[in-house]
């Protein structure tokens, strides 16, 4: 659910912030401090991946310029733009679940709803 995948699960992508200490409350970032940011500058294995967001696509549209006349209509397949070859499943894109929202299927998966009581969930 979300774009990325379960963009909000703050235990996953470690978003967010938390405090630390019992006597001296301080605010930081849940992902890293200053030193975790340097030794992480070019690789964060917290960050959303590629499958995490979507392969990015495009269409075969020359096949539905060039298609001989038929009796069926030419289809465009999927083209994926990162490694050059046609998709035979697409799994998720931007706004893929956007009808979703304010449903019971999308409630069920939102990781902010994970302690919900059936009561709560059914407000």
């Amino acid at each position: 659910t979300g774009y990325p995948t379960r963009w909000e699960d703050q235990t996953k992508y470690r978003g967010g912030w938390v405090v630390d200490g019992q006597r001296q409350k301080s605010l930081r970032l849940r992902l890293q401090g200053k030193w975790g940011t340097l030794t992480n500058i070019f690789y964060n294995p917290y960050l959303p991946t590629l499958d995490d967001y979507f392969e990015p696509w495009t269409y075969d549209y020359q096949n539905l310029i060039t298609a001989p006349l038929a009796d069926e209509q030419p289809t465009a397949r999927a083209i994926s733009m990162v490694a050059g070859k046609y998709m035979d499943t697409i799994e998720a894109g931007p706004n893929w679940d956007d009808d979703l929202g304010g449903s019971q299927v999308y409630a069920n998966n939102d990781p902010n709803l994970d302690g919900a009581s059936d009561e709560e969930m059914r407000q």
